[in-house]
């Protein structure tokens, strides 16, 4: 390593100073994850709240995983789903002043036969869960179907990967003394992905929410988000898709020191399909247990351990890795 570039150096140094700045005046915040079904991730579910302190830039960079096996019936409709998928996404958010903020959120999934399978079933035995269709299925993955009567509305038996669909929110916020936060927010889907590789539902969609973000003593966040998507022509599995779907989250933050957090934070969604099987056409809630390490004066690494419930009936267990580099402010 060499000093051969001066000016190089010193955009660093800025960036870390800068960045020292604006996270101390960030107030503690979401986890941006979001549910890690595949049909879910195509629609315009918003992310999270995200909150720079004024005049800042934030970027963040998450990969997700998540593996499923599992086959169910509702009525005469079928589902079955043995596959991997991969997320990572890439967001840019700016804070125009102490009350406006702006994000734009794109992001590439992958889905194919993974790695997760045996990690997940000696995880679930060491601790005597119930490992429910994995290994029963008899299939290879890649492997995902889905059937109401004799009609195929979905099929995928090849690994796939592509664009998904972007991501823009617009965000009004008020900010208190006291470091609590209440906003409301503006989200838009656009369908820039594949409905064939299960990359986005092919409709544009809206959302809206409000939020509030509280503090409790010295260490402990608490904070609640209700809002609903709207959904545009969604084409992904027929015209069984809802055209409203509320979503909401909860979530309690313990900061430790000067450098790590730990966050408990529950995700939920209404159906976001008729008349499927639970998969699909049941309500989710994703819950994230996730320790969160500052690193220098700009930026953070979140590692996230999610896990839908009820259990069986959705993902098995997903892992979402975050690096946040923050700018400016």
């Amino acid at each position: 390593m060499t000093f051969s570039n001066p000016s190089r150096w010193i955009a660093c140094a800025l960036l870390l100073v800068t960045g020292h700045a604006a996270l101390a005046d960030a107030p503690p915040g979401w986890l941006p994850v979001r549910d890690t079904n595949p049909f879910a991730l195509a629609t315009g579910l918003p992310l999270t709240p995200a909150l720079p302190a004024p005049g800042a830039w934030q970027f963040d960079t998450t990969i997700s995983v998540a593996n499923t096996e599992l086959r169910q019936f509702r009525g005469d409709a079928s589902l079955l789903f043995d596959a991997e998928t991969h997320e990572t996404r890439l967001s840019a958010i700016h804070a125009i002043n102490a009350r406006w903020s702006l994000r734009a959120s794109i992001s590439h999934l992958w889905i194919g036969a993974g790695f997760l399978d045996r990690p997940v079933e000696r995880f679930h035995s060491a601790f005597g869960f119930d490992n429910g269709d994995r290994g029963l299925l008899g299939t290879h993955a890649p492997q995902v179907e889905v059937r109401r009567g004799d009609v195929v509305l979905y099929a995928l038996d090849r690994g796939q990967s592509g664009v998904g669909p972007l991501l823009l929110d617009l965000t009004r916020s008020w900010r208190s003394g006291t470091r609590g936060v209440t906003g409301i927010s503006l989200g838009a889907k656009l369908p820039t992905g594949s409905r064939a590789r299960l990359g986005d539902s092919g409709s544009s969609d809206v959302s809206f929410s409000a939020f509030a973000l509280l503090p409790v003593g010295e260490r402990l966040t608490v904070g609640a988000r209700a809002g609903l998507l709207v959904q545009g022509d969604n084409r992904l599995l027929g015209d069984t898709a809802r055209d409203a779907v509320p979503f909401a989250s909860a979530l309690l933050r313990y900061r430790f020191g000067q450098k790590w957090s730990a966050v408990l934070q529950s995700d939920a969604h209404g159906p976001l399909y008729r008349g499927l099987p639970e998969f699909l056409g049941t309500a989710g809630n994703q819950l994230n247990f996730g320790l969160i390490r500052h690193t220098g004066g700009a930026g953070e690494f979140q590692i996230t351990l999610g896990e839908d419930l009820p259990a069986l009936r959705t993902s098995d267990i997903a892992i979402n890795l975050t690096l946040r580099l923050t700018a400016g402010g």
